[in-house]
């Protein structure tokens, strides 16, 4: 992975506190201070991560995976990767294995691996099913060549015997539907308890 400008405060925003409230509280404002720019779609991506949550609740979703869908383009805060920058979509910044990355030491692979999987899992339905990357966002569909393309037979295989393969696929579909304009939605702290049940505490 190619050598990127992280946001150095995240790791330090988290850790320093000690309660799994305290660090939820944190999560949040960090993603509430960095999440107003747009990712050449339509709406924040602070509105796309809600958006993105609340399919999840409304799916039932077990609370990791309510989690996951919250943070999974937090890669994208962390790098401040968004449509106002010059090389924006210029090349791939790998956001999906910098979230994972800076999320590992604060989650468990429940929340860490959908994040890291969610842009594997768009390729993966775009080499399986036509009409996946038919449907799919302008921004969706020129990110898709930057982010590798379709997957050869035998990376098809390995991704379908991943363990969370099923949770990979799941959050990509909520966040290929999480795009909607002025979407009536919680707040951000709404979701403070799900992140304060998920976070880890040492």
């Amino acid at each position: 992975m190619m050598n990127l400008p992280l946001n150095k405060s995240f790791a330090q925003k988290i850790s320093e506190h000690s309660t799994s409230e305290a660090r939820a509280d944190a999560l949040l404002l960090f993603m509430k201070a960095h999440g107003n720019s747009f990712y050449d779609e339509s709406v924040t991506q602070l509105e796309h991560a809600i958006q993105t949550a609340v399919l999840a609740r409304e799916a039932q979703a077990p609370i990791h995976q309510v989690v996951a869908a919250l943070l999974h383009d937090i890669g994208h805060f962390m790098t401040d990767e968004h449509d106002e920058n010059r090389d924006f979509q210029a090349e791939d910044w790998y956001h999906e294995d910098v979230g994972a990355e800076g999320l590992k030491p604060f989650f468990d692979a429940r929340v860490i691996e959908p994040v890291r999987l969610h842009v594997p899992a768009k390729r993966y339905l775009c080499s399986v099913d036509a009409a996946y990357y038919a449907d799919l966002s302008p921004a969706s569909k020129r990110s898709f060549g930057l982010q590798g393309g379709p997957l050869s037979p035998a990376e098809i295989s390995t991704f379908e015997n991943h363990p969370h393969f099923d949770a990979a696929i799941q959050l990509r579909r909520w966040d290929d539907r999480a795009k909607v304009v002025g979407l009536n939605t919680p707040e951000l702290s709404d979701f403070r308890r799900e992140v304060a049940a998920c976070v880890l505490v040492t």
